[in-house]
């Protein structure tokens, strides 16, 4: 089984948060200024995300991350320095990087923030990575926020109210949102037309190929397949074909009859810590499928996109590259 490291989706909050497996909203998360902003004032400007309007009146200069490696496109802005906190991530197992900058504390080794700890951190912006981190049930809340003049925003549109898979598309509104939210906008604009570049070349190295990707989970030896963001993007983007476009949900688990139906070409199987046990757990669990058996089978970190923005333009071009090493 191939065992080749690569960066990979971000499962969709899999097991342990409470919105595991939500699908993300649109990507249509507006920006409009507000109607007392001149035609030359930055603020105030408001930026809406998951249906709520959140008024600037300045840059952010406090903010906590919902998963820090959304640090990456804030430093790609030039404005990682406004991060003075973070979430750990669901599959961080409470341990910091090593590299987190100095200064930059955790809030909260628990990817769903307790309310405490985050009010006595006094974000002026909670950048979060899922609307989940947001529920309220005795944890953070859009309340909490309001009540220390913080303002909220979620990464890749991961909202609770599901409405369709998304593009690559996601990225650039993220990016540009953030542009308008910390007054960068020709920067915003730049690290764009970067990505879009990444992408097209990522693309056309492919060769017009559209092969069928599958991406799937296993987890207690059940399999689980994942059709929507961020995998939806990367086979739009791609040109690839998507073996669970049709998926009712986002993330679902394999039935008798999905499993016996599909051939992808190639199989790309989520994993967290041990990417060998990951394929040889799905191979344990899919011994006759063809991907399996002629070692079209590639491990994908999950932790790899997780901060969203920048990190699945990262993940896209890996994914590209084994692609390529098996694409018909």
């Amino acid at each position: 089984m191939n065992t080749t490291h690569r960066a990979a989706p971000a499962v969709l909050l899999l097991a342990g948060l409470a919105l595991a497996g939500c699908s993300a909203a649109t990507p249509a998360d507006t920006i409009s200024e507000t109607p007392s902003a001149s035609a030359d004032a930055a603020y105030p400007v408001t930026v809406s995300s998951c249906g709520r309007d959140f008024t600037y009146e300045k840059a952010p200069s406090r903010v906590v991350l919902g998963n820090w490696r959304t640090l990456e496109t804030l430093d790609a802005l030039g404005v990682g320095d406004s991060v003075t906190g973070v979430v750990l991530g669901p599959d961080d197992r409470g341990q910091a990087p090593a590299d987190l900058p100095a200064g930059v504390t955790v809030v909260s080794p628990d990817v769903i923030p307790a309310r405490e700890p985050m009010i006595e951190a006094a974000p002026d912006l909670f950048l979060s990575f899922n609307e989940a981190q947001l529920v309220g049930q005795g944890t953070l809340s859009y309340d909490d926020l309001t009540g220390i003049g913080a303002n909220a925003y979620v990464m890749g549109a991961y909202c609770a109210q599901p409405s369709g898979n998304q593009s690559i598309e996601t990225v650039y509104a993220d990016i540009t949102n953030l542009g308008k939210i910390y007054d960068v906008p020709a920067k915003s604009d730049e690290l764009n037309h970067e990505l879009k570049d990444r992408v097209a070349a990522a693309k056309a190295s492919l060769g017009g190929s559209t092969a069928t990707v599958a991406f799937l989970k296993v987890v207690g030896g059940k399999v689980y397949a994942i059709g929507g963001y961020p995998a939806s993007a990367f086979v739009e983007a791609l040109g690839l074909t998507n073996e669970f476009a049709d998926l009712p949900t986002p993330f679902a688990e394999l039935n008798t009859e999905q499993a016996l139906a599909m051939n992808p070409d190639i199989v790309f199987v989520n994993y967290v810590g041990d990417e060998q046990a990951a394929i040889a757990d799905l191979a344990a669990a899919l011994p006759d499928l063809a991907a399996v058996k002629e070692d079209r089978v590639y491990g994908a970190n999950e932790n790899l996109a997780q901060g969203s923005g920048v990190g699945i333009v990262n993940a896209l071009e890996a994914i590209a590259a084994d692609v390529k090493t098996v694409a018909p």
